[in-house]
């Protein structure tokens, strides 16, 4: 009789089990499949206080695991805290192969390639006129390489930084048709206009004329407070010239005029 009654309360035990397909422990409420109320503090019916829950461990029935969560939105979902992983240093990584990983805004882990991702470079779309002591807009081909960080309207020459930060410009332009001592000055202006945001010049030795060019540069940093925030590369040489887009001479053809810019 007695082994009849222990076999009736290990089926109805079981049979519980099956219908709830939950197993709880520390605590009678459980949230998922298997659930571990660390500190027991969860309440006996309905769902547990999101301070309840920071001493939680669950499992669903599609094995989504949630430490300090019982609805869990990810394979691994860590409500709070943080990760660590001992003696990661013995796992070295590859440069130019392995992936950055980042946080998106919700948390989520992700694989960038950063080098890639950060790059903006364009080359000038044609040879531009520059009147005298006029700021010239340079106008810039489809970028060659650009990432969501940047948009560029090829039309108007601005570029629009779609993330605040910090970004490190560098300007190339190769001027000619123009007479000895022209000061050549290229330049980074706001949009709406205002002043320098960096510039550089310098004096040509002699008359400059043709196919080949006087060729400078300038790097600066360029400081985005806001995502949307525009600038402009320009020329403005104080006598008449010609920006060269492509160079040509003796030694070979080839693009002079370009920009780069890259967040750092």
């Amino acid at each position: 009789m007695k082994k009849m009654k222990s076999m009736m309360i290990a089926s109805a035990i079981c049979s519980c089990f099956l219908m709830r397909a939950q197993v709880g422990i520390g605590t009678q409420n459980p949230q998922t499949t298997f659930h571990i109320d660390g500190s027991k503090d969860n309440p006996a019916t309905g769902i547990p206080s999101a301070a309840q829950q920071d001493n939680d461990f669950s499992v669903t029935s599609i094995a989504k695991v949630g430490i300090g969560t019982t609805s869990p939105s990810e394979k691994l979902d860590v409500a709070s805290g943080n990760a660590r992983i001992r003696n990661i240093n013995s796992n070295i990584g590859v440069g130019g192969t392995d992936r950055v990983v980042v946080a998106d805004a919700s948390g989520v882990l992700k694989t960038i390639d950063f080098t890639a991702y950060s790059l903006f470079h364009a080359r000038l779309a044609a040879n531009q006129n520059i009147s005298s002591s006029t700021i010239t807009t340079l106008l810039f081909a489809a970028p060659i390489a650009t990432s969501p960080f940047y948009s560029y309207n090829t039309g108007t020459g601005v570029m629009t930084f779609n993330q605040a930060g910090n970004y490190l410009v560098t300007l190339q332009a190769s001027f000619t048709n123009m007479p000895a001592d022209t000061q050549l000055l290229i330049g980074i202006r706001p949009v709406p206009d205002a002043n320098y945001l960096g510039r550089g010049s310098h004096y040509n030795a002699v008359a400059s004329s043709g196919t080949v060019g006087e060729l400078m540069n300038y790097t600066t940093v360029v400081v985005a407070p806001t995502a949307g925030y525009q600038i402009r590369f320009t020329a403005a040489p104080n006598q008449n010239a010609t920006i060269i887009s492509t160079e040509t001479g003796s030694t070979g053809s080839g693009n002079v005029t370009n920009v780069t810019v890259q967040k750092i």
